[in-house]
C-alpha cells in the first residue's frame, strides 16, 4: 500500500467507517489512538463530515521512521450549515512488524476553504 492509499483509507475510516479500524493504523505503543477516536466520535455526534486528502508528501525517511505532511479538505454539515476548511498535518510513522504505523499526528494549520 502506498502512503497516498494509506492516508486516503485512513481519512475514509475517520469520515464514515468504524473507528475501531483505526487500531490497524496506529502503532501499539502510540498514546494518541484513544484521543483520536474520542475526538472524531464527538465530531460525528455534532455533524456529518467528509475528509478528502488533497496532497501528501514524504518529508523525511529513516530506516524505522517516516515523517509525512498532508493537506486535507474537511467538509462538515449540520442541517443547512456547511463548514469547509483546509488543514495541514504532520504525521510520524514508525515500523511495527515490518509495517508502517502512525505514532502521532499534529495539525500544522487550518484555513477556511
Amino acid at each position: 500500500m502506498t502512503i497516498n492509499e494509506y492516508f486516503k483509507t485512513y481519512y475514509k475510516i475517520i469520515s464514515t467507517g468504524n473507528l475501531d479500524e483505526l487500531n490497524d493504523y496506529f502503532h501499539t505503543n502510540s498514546p494518541f489512538l484513544g484521543g483520536i477516536k474520542q475526538q472524531y466520535e464527538a465530531i460525528r455526534k455534532q455533524l456529518d463530515f467528509n475528509i478528502t486528502l488533497e496532497s501528501i508528501e514524504l518529508v523525511s525517511k529513516l530506516d524505522d521512521l517516516l515523517v509525512i505532511r498532508d493537506r486535507i479538505l474537511f467538509e462538515g454539515q449540520k442541517g443547512d450549515e456547511v463548514k469547509r476548511n483546509f488543514s495541514g498535518n504532520l504525521h510520524v510513522m514508525i515500523k511495527e512488524n515490518d509495517s508502517w504505523k502512525l505514532q502521532s499526528t499534529t495539525c500544522l494549520s487550518v484555513e477556511q476553504a
